[in-house]
């Protein structure tokens, strides 16, 4: 069987915990070779039969895969960005983007002539392609009327996903079995070995500062810490068929097992906050429909609000007296951290 190459920070604190033996279960089975994963709010896209992307609702005892879109060109990954849904289409040779809004979405045509593009992350309005059988990562800007595509840095050894955390880019190279990172800010970008000695690594995601890997020929996940220096990978769940894509719901890592047929999920460690001095600041209402407001500032503050992604997606500064809209978010958890260090949970109902 053809393996199809496919492929979402945080600055807040995680328990640094290596999980051994972990238990995998079963979140839907039946599937056709599921790969590239990715969360809207309760609900976990997913690649599927290498022409269409369905998606589940995770919080449903028995879910049942809904199509989203079909009749794509191998869909390897997808991104989202307010309601558009960027999606690289790796044997058509683009990307393509949808409105989840739409009952029945039709792909549009956003840049075309890529070479096999397999993973996405964006930066604002600059979206990031690892385009894999060109060995380079290319950018585009999506505001464009006609985005072209513009080389970042290229020289790469197959790389297949692609994740942004500040200012790192990191890529993981299949062909050479390693994770690395360039310095998107630099002119001309160098990259820089992060990990060696993976065994085909495929899609990478990020919980705090610890990186969970899916090494699909190693048939496992690994994890490595990337504040050390010289991070060592160590295994967190073993014996799986083939792991292609992954997800983080809470403190739930999902796993598209691409030879398995079906998509499984782990425990992983939660992330620890600092919500010291909580009584004295307070986020109001909560849960909150379209607005929160925060009482007990005593000046304005920088605050930034994370997803239980532990994505960072909204920012600002805010006084006592001014609200944080909330229309364009989707219906969970959240994470607000002031400047200060308060930070506090609030739910979007």
């Amino acid at each position: 069987m053809k393996k199809f190459n496919f492929l979402f920070a945080l600055t807040v604190l995680v328990i640094n915990v290596n999980i051994t033996n972990a238990q995998t279960t079963d979140v839907v089975t039946g599937l056709s070779f599921p790969s590239g994963l990715n969360f809207n709010g309760n609900d976990l896209y997913f690649c599927d039969n290498a022409e269409k992307i369905l998606k589940i609702n995770v919080t449903d005892s028995s879910p049942v895969p809904l199509e989203v879109i079909t009749g794509l060109g191998n869909p390897s990954e997808f991104i989202l960005n307010g309601n558009d849904l960027y999606i690289a289409e790796y044997a058509a040779g683009k990307i393509s983007k949808i409105d989840i809004t739409d009952t029945n979405p039709v792909a549009t045509e956003v840049v075309a002539g890529l070479n096999e593009p397999s993973g996405l992350a964006l930066d604002g309005n600059i979206l990031y392609i690892a385009e894999s059988n060109a060995n380079k990562i290319s950018k585009i800007d999506i505001t464009a009327s006609n985005p072209v595509a513009i080389d970042v840095i290229s020289g790469l050894h197959r790389p297949l996903d692609i994740i942004l955390r500040g200012n790192d880019l990191y890529i993981s190279e299949q062909a050479v079995n390693k994770i690395s990172k360039i310095d998107i800010t630099d002119t001309t970008p160098t990259a820089i070995d992060v990990v060696n000695g993976l065994s085909d690594a495929y899609q990478m995601v990020l919980h705090g500062n610890i990186m969970y890997i899916a090494e699909l020929d190693g048939n496992k996940i690994s994890q490595i810490d990337i504040n050390v220096t010289n991070p060592t990978a160590t295994d967190v769940v073993a014996g799986l068929s083939s792991p292609y894509g992954l997800a983080i719901y809470g403190n739930e890592l999902f796993i598209s097992e691409f030879l398995g047929n079906k998509i499984s999920k782990i425990e992983i460690p939660t992330l620890s906050i600092n919500e010291f001095n909580r009584n004295l600041i307070v986020v109001y209402p909560n849960p909150a429909d379209s607005f929160i407001q925060i009482s007990g500032l005593k000046e304005s503050e920088n605050y930034k609000i994370y997803n239980v992604l532990g994505t960072e997606i909204s920012n600002g500064k805010i006084s006592e007296t001014e609200k944080i809209h909330l229309e364009n978010f989707s219906n969970g958890l959240y994470f607000l951290k002031l400047e200060n260090g308060n930070s506090i949970k609030f739910i979007k109902d």
